[in-house]
């Protein structure tokens, strides 16, 4: 699901100088004055009592989100299935859709829950995938043309007479060669046998002599290759016959319909039984091997050592069902299912011995453990960092920079860009962009595609080349496919072989870094015109945390089409627009941040004119002019307050919670570690998983009483 839409208040990070403001203790005037005030604020925060332990905050339950149960199980079962998909849809805060605070539970959560582990354990007890795959349809179910029921030794079989036909679709699993066809006989009458045409998806594949009979039907089929999905099988019959004066009735007898394959393919390796149960029952006893499994994936499952007490609570689970005359498989899903249902695997708990106490004090091993995995992968640890926090390796500085950066080089860690940079900027929300069909017909789901796919390319290489996040702004190159390099007119582009995307340089065009994408910019925007306001309001929030207060009650949009005997601009309604000085006060930075950006319309093509007249893309924010959206963004990279936002909005991600008052000095710290590691999001990582507010927690009245051992208890 995509964040909060653009336009839509939200309760984004705030900085000291908007606390202030809202408390309204200080009258801040309009001079470049008002740009040196927040840099002051965050200076004297930053000069604490050296023997003050920064406060954590208050921990808060919280409840694995649709990402991180969809990852979890994923990680868990090996499985593709996403069942968290029909979850509802999770609560915002802050900006992102993990926050502790407001993930709450229903009753509906709970059923779909167990529906969710239902379809999780029986995927991981099928039995394994065994190629070639045998795909049937009887003949009695499917759409016959021209056929009667009829019966041959007790066997069903459709008896196809006046030339008629029976098809059935199949669902192919995987692309490759099949055969497909038809087990049939004939019934003989005549000089000849009956014939049988066989097509796949309408498409005559091959004709068949149907020579076997009644006591021996046989199949008949043809090779052909086939694509992953639905194909329809249809066989007809052909050469109908009948002598009414002998009796004698040529017919063509189907049983089923069928397609066989991949042919020459290995079967698929499937360890999902092995990942729920390590042993076998032959070698160790059904009740052994129940206790084994049970307690191993529970371990796994809820992240932490798993008690006797609360194994024998699962296993019992398991007695009853084995006792009520059910098997083994049933009755370990059972016990299995239990763990999937607790709420030690559906909530990150982390449990103290008092709930009462304020003091700050480390997390144990194994609650820092998942606290680094849903940060970095939004998803449960894996064996490596379950086996560091069982041997106590998760201590000290060099130990949790060391898996971070692990992590960090692991596939999975593309969960920053999906959640992370997904919410932060609205990649996600490319998917809520409607552009007016009429007025932008070229926007097709092909395009919305590729503008996402550039975002997240984008961004991906942060990670991966560990740049400098200023960059985000300022580089003059991105990634684009051949549909997008035809939206942004990149003449002589080559797409790869694989039809994806490839790097492009933009030298000598308006085009580089996030401001100028047309993925942030048609998400920015109205339907039938672009939105200045939008666009400053995202890059305020977003880029610089200083969210603009909501409008006062009462106050109109622009009209949508501005038509009238001489059309305006977007901007020139704007200006008339925020005359009143009470719309003034905030339009005035808000709107000129969005002014530099309307050389591109409202699905992020340049133009250079609106509604015929030229475009004016000059602006200015405290006496710092700027001409277009290159401009701007060097203006925004030269501004500390872009970095220090990085840095707040990455925070409010991996703690789950907004910043609050006592986190200013840690922020302010973190933003120093930040600069020095040369802005690397790297660098930003590890400052902040190594940080006391990461790495600690106070007690707090959500804190779980401690029912089950610590590490390093029995």
């Amino acid at each position: 699901m995509a964040g909060p839409g653009p336009g839509v208040e939200s309760s984004g990070p705030r900085t000291p100088l908007d606390t202030l403001r809202v408390r309204g203790k200080i009258d801040f005037p309009k001079t470049p004055m008002r740009r040196t005030l927040p840099l002051l604020l965050l200076a004297l925060a930053a000069c604490e009592a050296p023997d003050t332990a920064p406060d954590p905050g208050e921990f808060v339950l919280h409840r694995l989100n649709r990402a991180e149960y969809n990852n979890t199980v994923r990680d868990l079962f090996g499985t593709s299935l996403t069942p968290a998909d029909d979850f509802p849809a999770d609560d915002f805060g802050f900006g992102y859709d993990h926050i502790s605070a407001v993930l709450s539970l229903s009753p509906l959560h709970i059923e779909l829950y167990e529906r969710a582990a239902d379809q999780l354990l029986r995927e991981a007890f099928a039995p394994p995938v065994v190629y070639p795959l045998d795909l049937v349809a009887e003949a009695e179910d499917g759409l016959a043309s021209q056929a009667t029921a009829g019966f041959d030794f007790g066997a069903g079989f459709w008896s196809l007479n006046a030339q008629g036909s029976i098809a059935a679709t199949l669902e192919v699993p995987e692309a490759g060669t099949y055969v497909a066809g038809a087990r049939a006989y004939g019934q003989l009458a005549g000089d000849e046998p009956a014939r049988m045409a066989l097509y796949v998806d309408d498409v005559l594949v091959d004709r068949f002599e149907v020579t076997s009979v009644a006591s021996d039907a046989e199949r008949y089929g043809a090779e052909l290759t086939l694509g992953e999905g639905p194909h329809e099988v249809r066989v007809a019959f052909l050469n109908d016959y009948e002598a009414p004066a002998t009796g004698a009735d040529r017919n063509l007898m189907v049983d089923h319909l069928f397609l066989s394959g991949p042919l020459g393919v290995p079967s698929p390796e499937s360890d999902r039984r092995s990942r729920v149960q390590p042993c076998s029952t032959e070698e160790m006893g059904a009740r052994t091997c129940a206790a084994l499994s049970i307690h191993t994936f529970a371990e796994r499952a809820w992240r932490r050592p798993v008690s006797s007490t609360e194994l024998e609570a699962l296993l019992s689970i398991y007695d009853l069902v084995i006792d009520g005359g059910d098997g083994f498989d049933f009755a370990l899903q059972q016990g299995l299912k239990a763990v999937l249902m607790s709420p030690h695997f559906l909530f990150r708990i982390e449990r103290d011995e008092s709930t009462s106490s304020t003091e700050p004090h480390p997390v144990t091993q194994f609650e820092l453990a998942a606290r680094l995995s849903y940060f970095l992968w939004s998803s449960t640890p894996d064996d490596v960092l379950l086996g560091a926090a069982r041997a106590g390796d998760l201590s000290s500085d060099e130990q949790i920079a060391g898996q971070v950066r692990r992590m960090l080089a692991d596939a999975k860690s593309q969960a920053l860009v999906d959640n992370f940079a997904g919410q932060w900027l609205y990649i996600r929300a490319v998917d809520d962009a409607a552009p007016d069909g009429a007025t932008w017909p070229d926007f097709d789901e092909e395009l919305r595609t590729s503008l996402k796919g550039e975002m997240s390319a984008f961004f991906l290489t942060f990670l991966e080349e560990d740049r400098s996040m200023v960059e985000l702004l300022t580089a003059r190159e991105s990634f684009v496919d051949a549909r997008l390099a035809e939206h942004y007119g990149l003449e002589g582009f080559e797409p790869p072989a694989d039809g994806g995307f490839a790097r492009v340089a933009f030298s000598g065009s308006q085009r580089g870094g996030v401001l100028t994408q047309a993925g942030m910019l048609a998400s920015t925007s109205y339907p039938l015109r672009t939105s200045p306001t939008r666009r400053g309001k995202w890059i305020m929030e977003q880029l610089l945390c200083s969210a603009p207060p909501p409008p006062p009650p009462g106050v109109e949009g622009l009209e949508e089409g501005g038509e009238g005997p001489v059309p305006e601009t977007v901007r020139e309604q704007l200006e008339a627009h925020v005359s009143d000085p009470t719309c003034a006060s905030c339009h005035v930075r808000m709107d000129a941040y969005g002014f530099a950006l309307e050389h591109y319309d409202a699905v992020g093509v340049w133009r250079e004119d609106d509604r015929g007249q030229p475009i004016d893309a000059t602006a200015a924010v405290d006496g710092v002019p700027f001409d277009g959206g290159l401009e701007l963004a060097q203006v925004l990279a030269d501004d500390r307050s872009l970095t220090r936002c990085m840095g707040q909005q990455l925070y409010t991600y991996a703690l789950a919670r907004g910043p609050q008052t006592s986190d200013w000095p840690l922020l302010n710290r973190i933003h120093g570690e930040f600069e020095e590691g040369g802005f690397r999001l790297t660098a930003l990582v590890e400052a902040i998983a190594l940080s006391p507010a990461f790495r600690n927690r106070r007690g707090g009245q959500e804190l779980v009483e401690a029912d089950a051992p610590r590490e390093g208890e029995e």
